[in-house]
């Protein structure tokens, strides 16, 4: 079953790098409409990213513990009538169950024999209209790593 989802995700990411690539050599003739790569260290980009965190413990994730960014593998964004957002991230397990208030301090689960049940890997298509404080999943695709 991981097999078919690998050949759509892969093709994703590649098609992200190449529009990200070809928007940067078009970035200086248009203000809008174009890909490129996001700056995490941006407010607006940790916002989103602490939203996919949100939503992917909240309805995503069917597993009863938290999970954890690990790494963020990929991040774009496109003006558009607001800002489309597009992340590969790797989440990983916590130790702290969701019948808790926080992740803010869960440790990951590090036991090796649960490593592969512990990562996923996901792509995210957001969409924020910033003027109304709005925040949607457009699309996504996650596969345990």
């Amino acid at each position: 079953m991981a097999r078919p989802m690998r050949a759509p995700l892969l093709v994703l990411t590649a098609l992200m790098v190449v529009l990200a690539k070809s928007a940067s050599a078009q970035s200086r003739l248009t203000s809008s409409g174009g890909i490129h790569a996001a700056d995490l260290s941006d407010k607006s980009v940790q916002r989103i990213l602490n939203f996919i965190i949100s939503e992917y413990n909240k309805d995503i994730s069917k597993d009863e513990y938290y999970s954890r960014l690990l790494q963020v593998m990929a991040a774009y964004q496109q003006v558009v009538g607001g800002v489309n957002y597009y992340f590969n991230v790797k989440f990983g397990r916590t130790t702290c169950t969701k019948s808790q208030s926080s992740l803010d301090n869960c440790p990951f689960n590090d036991q090796p024999e649960l490593k592969e049940l512990c990562e996923e890997f996901c792509s995210f298509q957001i969409n924020e209209v910033p003027q109304e404080n709005k925040i949607s999943i457009l699309n996504y695709k996650c596969r345990k790593v």
